[in-house]
């Protein structure tokens, strides 16, 4: 297995496909492989390392998902609730039919948002509901550029007003309800969203290298952030998703897509996960939440919504939830849960056999890499299926 995960990331890297990247695989909860490729930084010649710190973008929402869990479990939060019960901005709402704006007939719940059937999209420009985000995130960045910055909750308040792709429960489509969730999270706990995390999830996992920006003792082992352009990966110092530089504490904490972290840091939170809610004598949320968190839960009319890369997989709490293992692109067994970064942070997660499987790279655009999937295949052949 060593030898084979060290052939697929560092042919990759030869053909000029990945930088740098982290692979790590666990086997009831305990490290059966770790390995650091390439560069953290090419540019500077900074060999990539075991605690390099990275941008999670999507990543972040099987965390959002676990605070949500623990709330849940609590009996602080139910997915029945309104969204409105929280935000009151959301118990009058509009939706996208045609060419016409109408009053939603249908009150928002938190399943809606846990599930991605809200109807509210990431930002575009083709239609009425994307092009009502994209207003959003130009407010979110003018705020950050005139120092005037929005916070987790102001911005789920202003998200009341885009207009939804559709009736909430009519469709699956991917957006920011991640975000909204956070800032629900914010205003049940009386905590800033980070702090909860913090206290809840982090501390607890032992999880010290997480959180929403990186302090500066530790920028030395912030990886970069590469893209392809004319066909070659190049370095980039974009900013996405109304996201800054990671730099300092942000007004805006992304439950969508906001946090960082190490492989290392984030393998005992997938831990945590494969053991339905438990790592190394720590319990977060109980075995029956846990069974709620990964059910899936899209009928046949949301799954027709569900990406093609996804065919196999239903959805459930913004992670993907594995029911078909012979459609699906990567081998690994029903059951199998997790997701992927759009920078190409990739986490699976198996609690029939107490598997997790994560790779992280830094690349824009790259969501589950061709190497992450040859990954768990390999892990699979050797340990399952041998």
């Amino acid at each position: 297995m060593h030898e084979a995960i060290d052939k697929i990331v560092n042919t990759s890297i030869e053909y000029g496909c990945t930088i740098g990247a982290n692979c790590m695989i666990l086997k009831d909860g305990k490290e059966i492989f770790s390995a650091s490729y390439g560069f953290a930084d090419k540019e500077n010649n900074i060999p990539m390392m075991k605690d390099g710190i990275f941008r999670l973008f999507s990543l972040s929402k099987p965390v959002t998902a676990a605070a949500a869990m623990i709330l849940i479990d609590r009996g602080l939060l139910s997915p029945d609730d309104a969204v409105s019960k929280y935000l009151p901005e959301y118990a009058q709402m509009s939706y996208v039919d045609g060419e016409k704006i109408l009053p939603c007939p249908v009150e928002m719940k938190i399943s809606h948002l846990l599930n991605m059937t809200s109807g509210i999209p990431y930002a575009d420009n083709w239609g009425i509901s994307v092009r009502g985000a994209a207003k959003l995130f130009d407010e979110i960045i003018h705020g950050q550029n005139t120092g005037n910055e929005l916070s987790t909750i102001e911005i789920a308040r202003k998200a009341a007003d885009i207009p939804l792709m559709f009736k909430p429960g009519d469709n699956w489509y991917y957006g920011i309800s991640a975000d909204i969730m956070g800032a629900v999270i914010e205003i049940i706990s009386g905590m800033k969203y980070s702090e909860f995390l913090k206290k809840n999830i982090f501390e607890p996992l032992g999880m010290n290298d997480t959180g929403f920006y990186v302090p500066e003792e530790k920028l030395n082992r912030f990886t970069a952030l590469y893209e392809w352009k004319n066909n070659v990966i190049t370095r980039t110092y974009d900013n996405f998703l109304g996201l800054t530089d990671y730099t300092k504490a942000p007004e805006f904490e992304s439950g969508g897509a906001g946090l960082v972290s190490t492989i290392e840091d984030y393998s005992k939170f997938a831990c945590m996960l494969a053991g339905k809610g438990e790592f190394n004598g720590i319990r977060l949320f109980s075995e029956k939440t846990f069974e709620y968190m990964t059910t899936p839960q899209l009928n046949e009319k949301q799954l027709s919504g569900l990406w093609e890369r996804l065919s196999g997989y239903n959805y459930g709490n913004f992670m993907r939830i594995l029911e078909k293992p012979e459609l699906s692109q990567l081998k690994t067994v029903k059951g199998e849960f997790g997701w992927d970064g759009w920078t190409g942070t990739f986490v699976a997660a198996d609690p029939e056999n107490n598997i997790v499987c994560l790779y992280f790279t830094q690349i824009c655009g790259a969501g589950t890499t061709p190497e992450a999937a040859a990954i768990c295949e390999t892990v699979y052949n050797k340990l399952v299926r041998n």
